[in-house]
């Protein structure tokens, strides 16, 4: 299991990833919060400011959002 650092740029990068993945989970389709990721259908992109972006598929039948990719800049 990995470890989380407590350092302030850290725990602001987290923030923003809770911060959006609520956003998202409210309204995936969202354009604001998130855009398509072709090629694959249904993928999606939702950037974390300076920290980095999430790539996502919104499983509809099951209420679920999956993320695929998390990519953490820095």
């Amino acid at each position: 299991m990995g470890r989380v650092s407590t350092r302030p740029a850290a725990s602001e990068a987290i923030d923003k990833l809770v911060r959006t993945l609520a956003r998202i989970c409210d309204d995936p389709y969202d354009l604001v919060f998130s855009a398509p990721a072709p090629p694959v259908p249904g993928r999606r992109v939702a950037e974390l400011g300076d920290f980095g972006f999430i790539e996502f598929i919104v499983d509809e039948t099951k209420g679920l959002v999956r993320v695929y990719h998390l990519v953490w800049a820095g």
